[in-house]
């Protein structure tokens, strides 16, 4: 091969090596389906007075480890009912799953019927969402022997 045209390959070789990358493009891997953290059942099981209605609060407990925040809610209220949260989003961290981390508190109105729900406290880091059963029990008169 002559100077001149081995100078204008290497050029050419070099133009696109600049251009083009030097390693071939891989595919990014996916992102995992499963957490490293888990929303905790404590059986969780409060009690309204149809005549007052009112707030409980629901402990949020989870064990693992998270590195985006952690939203909570509630789902599945009877008619009427919202929620609110306390110390929540829970900021990326880990824990051991004794202690609360933060609280979804319920909000039922006067009147709501009574009788015995299952709502569900949910926990979300914006690629899995956890949920729980909670029991609401809403009685007539008094919450003494629910």
């Amino acid at each position: 091969m002559r100077p001149r045209r081995a100078t204008a390959l290497l050029a050419v070789s070099i133009f696109l090596l600049a251009l083009f990358g030097g390693a071939p493009a891989h595919a990014a891997s996916p992102a995992p389906t499963t957490a490293s953290w888990q929303l905790i059942d404590n059986q969780q099981k409060t009690c309204y007075v149809t005549t007052r209605g009112g707030t409980n609060y629901y402990g949020v407990w989870i064990s693992g480890t998270w590195t985006h925040r952690i939203t909570i809610g509630a789902d599945a209220l009877p008619a009427g009912g919202s929620y609110f949260t306390s110390y929540a989003p829970i900021p990326p961290g880990t824990s051991d799953g004794i202690g609360s981390l933060a609280y979804a508190a319920v909000v039922l109105p006067v009147g709501t019927p009574v009788g015995t729900y299952t709502a569900s406290l949910w926990a979300s880091d914006a690629t899995v969402t956890q949920t729980v059963p909670i029991t609401l029990v809403v009685n007539a008169t008094s919450c003494r022997n629910y």
